[in-house]
């Protein structure tokens, strides 16, 4: 695995052209920041990595990523969003949030048949911001932190299984706190709270 140590505030350009070319070049695997924890992804529509990625992790083949978006507007090709929903995505995204959306004709096309519903999130980080407007759509994406540990140094998970099957780590220092995302289901005709989280809910 490539460790890049990368600046959290004010992402050196050729750290995420590095990480660009792994992910869509390569079609690898990389770890980054996020606005909650550190996130393991690859490209969405790359269900090979996906199956890696659970396997590194040990995670169940079958558990569902978030995927993760740079704005509301690209988010649309994938889940369907309605008026009012769109207006709640504009007041909390982006944010420490996850949205579960109806997922679009697209998905059900180009990702899983089978997939009803997609966690979409719009990550306030600079790093993971930038590194999803240089590969230019989203990224399947699920925490790195496995074990729900309040631990904030993302080295704690590097196991052999992460060092060896991840191909880039973008290294922005601890998270502080490690608190995850607050998941709010939309699809229905009201907000419901299916998780607190660091993200602030008055719905």
């Amino acid at each position: 695995m490539e460790h890049i140590h990368i600046h959290s505030e004010t992402p050196q350009e050729r750290h995420i052209a590095k990480a660009r070319q792994i992910l869509v070049q390569e079609e690898g695997i990389a770890i980054y920041p996020t606005d909650t924890v550190y996130g393991v992804g690859c490209c969405v529509e790359n269900q090979k990595k996906i199956k890696e990625i659970a396997t590194i992790l040990n995670k169940d083949k079958e558990r569902k990523f978030s995927f993760l978006f740079h704005t509301i507007s690209q988010a649309q090709q994938y889940v369907d969003i309605s008026t009012p929903n769109f207006k709640l995505l504009k007041q909390y995204t982006p944010g420490p949030y996850t949205f579960i959306l109806p997922a679009s004709p697209y998905v059900r096309k180009k990702i899983s048949k089978k997939r009803k519903y997609v966690g979409i999130r719009i990550p306030d980080n600079p790093v993971i911001q930038a590194l999803l407007e240089a590969v230019g759509h989203p990224m399947a994406n699920i925490s790195l932190n496995t074990s729900g540990e309040n631990r904030w140094d993302p080295a704690h998970f590097m196991t052999p299984e992460v060092l060896n099957g991840v191909h880039l780590m973008l290294d922005a220092g601890p998270c502080h706190p490690t608190i995850p995302s607050t998941i709010i289901d939309l699809t229905s005709g009201t907000p419901e709270l299916l998780r607190p989280g660091k993200g602030a809910w008055h719905g």
